[in-house]
């Protein structure tokens, strides 16, 4: 919670992380623009744990089959048990 608070405050938000914790738990609303913020914020901290995503074709000139590769080997991995994610470059138990 309080990352989600720090990271909605960077972003000029003004209301304390006890109403941002009441919000987000549907116990009260918050004005459109606040309401934005912490959407925003919590994006970005999902975004920073999830792993690699495969590219879309207007993503760049010369995609890179080994961006799709990496994605579907840690969706293979963490439809098997693996939580960290598994595939190349992942720590584990080997």
């Amino acid at each position: 919670m309080q990352s989600v608070w720090v990271r909605y405050f960077s972003f000029t938000g003004d209301v304390d992380e006890f109403e941002v914790d009441a919000y987000l738990n549907g116990l009260i609303t918050l004005t459109p623009l606040d309401r934005d913020l912490v959407s925003l914020a919590v994006n970005e901290l999902i975004a920073e744990r999830l792993p690699p995503t495969a590219p879309y074709s207007n993503d760049s000139e010369d995609p890179d089959e080994s961006d799709t590769l990496v994605a579907l080997d840690v969706l293979d991995d963490r439809e098997n048990g693996n939580e960290d994610g598994g595939g190349p470059g992942a720590s584990g138990n080997t």
